[in-house]
């Protein structure tokens, strides 16, 4: 599954014929896979890409060929599609699946088909299809078994990636730092956009620390991710996440690796303890969890990260979520549905922020 510079970018290039094409070309089906039909039907509500359940007729019938499958696609919006390029995200989620995400113990889904143009704006995945899977949505947050199986996965990505040199050679995963030193650098104007354009929907706290994080304490944030130390998927919440998938048949599937990247440390436990539980349900049962994917992470072979160390960059990277929230929504077409997700989330992580200290051990 390689780039392409000839790539589709709509539902309604996936015709019979191109599928036909790339699914004979796939080394994960056999056979003969001429296709009769594809009906595609929009799913989802990302904001950075758009997503169609295919449901595919065979020729043959198609016996041990996927009836249904999952096709990404770029975003809808100009706004938000040239901000995707801008970041990389299509060609970073296409290297993820062509060459890291069959090395790795999370559960993913299946990739049959990557391809992504040239200029990085256009590109198309044919990924297994895992629903049925459990409503959990970002805005609602999750329970704590919920909670607990996310975090996982979390631990399992990240001790299996844990100091392994290859990684540190592909430059496609080194090229997320400057991306997030461009987004610490935009905080400080980004963060005022943020409070006018969501003005009377932000509470207290989130103001409050708009104003502290965008005084530097983003900057300095981003200066403790510079040793490459195990894989970052970056967006690690609950809308990324497919709980009790296939019907049950999968625990836990993490999709959109739009923004993997290398990092220090693991920020996508801070990131999803953060806004992924309703913030008194977090403040009651934070070190809990925390304990539990620190117990992973030895579990999964790492020596060399103590629970102290652990805790204390927990605590700094409480910010990540908090910067993609303020960053990510302004760049983005505004719609209910974002409107309730970006302030959902910025509250929350808000609310993190102040309960870790972040800034003042920043300044410290």
């Amino acid at each position: 599954m390689s780039a392409s510079t000839t790539v589709i970018a709509t539902a309604a290039d996936i015709t019979p014929a191109w599928l036909t094409q790339v699914l004979g070309d796939s080394p994960r089906i056999t056979g003969d896979a001429r296709v009769a039909d594809v009906v595609a039907t929009r799913i989802g509500t990302g904001q950075l890409g758009t997503t169609y359940l295919l449901e595919v007729t065979y020729a043959d019938g198609g016996v041990g060929k996927p009836a249904r499958m999952v096709a990404k696609l770029p975003a809808l919006d100009p706004a938000n599609r040239a901000l995707a390029a801008s970041l990389a995200c299509y060609s970073r989620e296409v290297a993820f699946y062509s060459n890291l995400a069959g090395t790795l113990p999370i559960r993913t889904p299946e990739c049959y088909h990557a391809s992504v143009s040239a200029d990085g704006q256009d590109f198309c995945l044919l990924l297994e299809d895992l629903t049925p899977a459990a409503e959990v949505t970002q805005v609602e947050g999750c329970d704590l078994a919920h909670a607990r199986a996310a975090l996982e996965q979390a631990a399992a990505l990240h001790a299996g990636s844990w100091r392994d040199p290859a990684l540190a050679e592909q430059e496609w995963l080194l090229s997320a730092l400057p991306v997030w030193q461009q987004m610490s650098a935009a905080l400080p104007q980004a963060q005022v956009a943020f409070r006018e354009r969501y003005a009377g929907l932000l509470d207290d706290t989130t103001i409050e620390v708009a104003e502290s994080v965008a005084g530097g304490a983003a900057a300095r944030w981003v200066e403790q991710l510079t040793e490459p130390r195990c894989l970052w998927h970056s967006d690690f919440r609950l809308d990324n996440l497919l709980f009790d998938a296939s019907g049950g048949r999968v625990p836990v599937a993490v999709v959109d690796w739009q923004s993997v990247a290398l990092a220090s440390g693991p920020v996508d436990a801070s990131y999803f303890i953060g806004a992924g539980l309703p913030t008194e349900v977090r403040r009651e049962h934070e070190e809990e969890l925390l304990r539990g994917y620190h117990d992973a992470l030895v579990r999964g072979g790492v020596t060399d990260y103590s629970w102290e160390q652990c805790l204390a960059e927990y605590r700094v990277n409480s910010l990540a979520g908090f910067v993609i929230s303020v960053v990510v929504s302004i760049g983005t077409e505004r719609s209910p549905e974002g409107d309730a997700l970006f302030t959902t989330m910025a509250a929350r992580h808000a609310a993190h922020i102040k309960d870790c200290g972040a800034v003042a051990l920043l300044e410290g």
